[in-house]
């Protein structure tokens, strides 16, 4: 059973909720910090925060994307090899020898550059659950810098705090846009249940539904717009509300247009520079499966950003735009970086690390000529393997012409002679 405070989720599986949570606490922490150190040179804005916090949590996972940047490179050396062992088998890939000989070979070519199969996935999985983690911090950042908080908490008390719920429960469901927020706060069930749970719905309310929602609380209305005033400013990012998702604005609109076109501008441009260090061979290739999949997916992110920004908050639009753009940038410094290294030296240091480990598990090293004979091993056997196959079926198709020739019956003739080869085979076992 998964319990909420303040959007602070808790799953049902102990071990990977605890890392997520821990993970999510860090990034809360470090936006907490951003906050309280900007807010001290008096830039009180959380637009700035949210582009400066995903400047420092870039920096933190750059280890992860250099290693798999040099990934991408090593990958644009190996692939022009691969894609001619697959086009020597192609339309052979059904014939059980072809397609055991073509995954020998192509394993033997990432064995001879050092190279794993699996390329850079495993940095991207590692930097999947900080990624979840920065999007739960900037949806809810009461929950997790304490100076925001402090101003909705203020309005929460002022209202009656726990005593308010139900009154506040009524006015969130007192319209479909307002039911909306609850959804996008992500409270349990649709009902307000805490005061935490009042935080979240408010912190979602954009400037017109906080006029509502100040009428609706009219007796309170100083105390409300006291609080709102800085809630205003820290959610004013240049003259777009961050709490506010693009399409409220209305499509006409210029405001309903920047986030979502900066969005899908910035990432385009990032995947393609990111795409570039695969190998610009590899891309041209119109015979290659994977580089028709790598040019929709090039165009199709960032049409889906497009889309998907008119109704996520302001907040994550500045979020994606930032990390795009960062993204972007150090891509290209890597690029840059890896094409003034020597190929060979990249193959060496690749194989260097492959063989220490292979040495600590007792394994000999890997070289050019392992590999040849890895590959001529893998030959030989799989060579063995269709032998027998083949051998199996031809018996199996012998065994099969005998006994229909057995059972032929055309004639009194024909049964009498199966039945004395009947006798005969019975004979011959006694």
């Amino acid at each position: 059973m998964d319990f909420t405070l303040l959007t602070r989720t808790v799953g049902n599986i102990p071990v990977i909720s605890l890392v997520y949570s821990w993970i999510v606490d860090i990034m809360g922490m470090i936006m907490s910090f951003i906050f309280e150190i900007t807010s001290s040179f008096g830039i009180f804005n959380i637009g700035v925060c949210i582009i400066i916090f995903t400047i420092v949590t870039r920096i933190i996972m750059f280890p992860l994307s250099y290693k798999q940047a040099k990934s991408q490179k090593m990958m644009s050396v190996v692939q022009p090899e691969i894609a001619a062992i697959q086009k020597k088998y192609q339309g052979k890939e059904s014939d059980q020898k072809s397609a055991m000989m073509m995954q020998a070979e192509i394993k033997s070519v990432y064995e001879k550059y050092g190279v794993s199969m699996t390329g850079g996935c495993i940095q991207l999985i590692i930097q999947m659950p900080i990624l979840f983690a920065l999007y739960k911090v900037i949806l809810n950042i009461p929950a997790y810098v304490g100076s925001v908080k402090i101003y909705f908490q203020n309005i929460v008390d002022a209202i009656g705090g726990a005593s308010a719920i139900e009154a506040v429960n009524t006015f969130a469901h007192s319209s479909e846009a307002l039911t909306n927020v609850i959804t996008q706060s992500r409270i349990k069930d649709g009902i307000i249940a805490t005061t935490d749970n009042i935080i979240d719905f408010l912190y979602h309310l954009n400037p017109a539904q906080w006029t509502d929602f100040t009428n609706n609380f009219s007796q309170f209305a100083d105390a409300i717009n006291n609080n709102y005033q800085y809630i205003e400013q820290m959610n004013n990012f240049l003259g777009i509300n961050l709490a506010t998702s693009p399409g409220a604005y209305g499509m006409l609109s210029i405001k309903a247009w920047i986030i979502p076109v900066l969005a899908g501008l910035s990432q385009y441009i990032s995947t393609k520079i990111i795409s570039s260090a695969s190998g610009s061979a590899m891309m041209n290739d119109e015979n290659n499966p994977t580089a028709s999949t790598m040019k929709s997916m090039n165009i199709m992110m960032p049409i889906i950003s497009v889309f998907f920004c008119f109704s996520f908050a302001s907040g994550i639009g500045i979020y994606w735009i930032a990390s795009s753009v960062i993204m972007g940038l150090q891509q290209y410094l890597l690029n840059k970086h890896f094409n003034k290294m020597n190929v060979d030296d990249l193959v060496k240091e690749n194989l260097d690390k492959v063989n220490a480990k292979r040495a600590k598990k007792g394994l000999p090293p890997i070289n050019e000529k392992s590999s040849q004979d890895n590959l001529k091993r893998l030959q030989e056997r799989n060579e063995r393997v269709q032998a027998a196959l083949e051998a199996k079926q031809a018996a199996s198709k012998k065994r099969v012409s005998e006994n229909d020739s057995y059972y032929v019956t055309n004639s009194i003739a024909d049964r009498a002679n199966m039945v004395q080869q009947y006798e005969e085979r019975k004979s011959k076992k006694k």
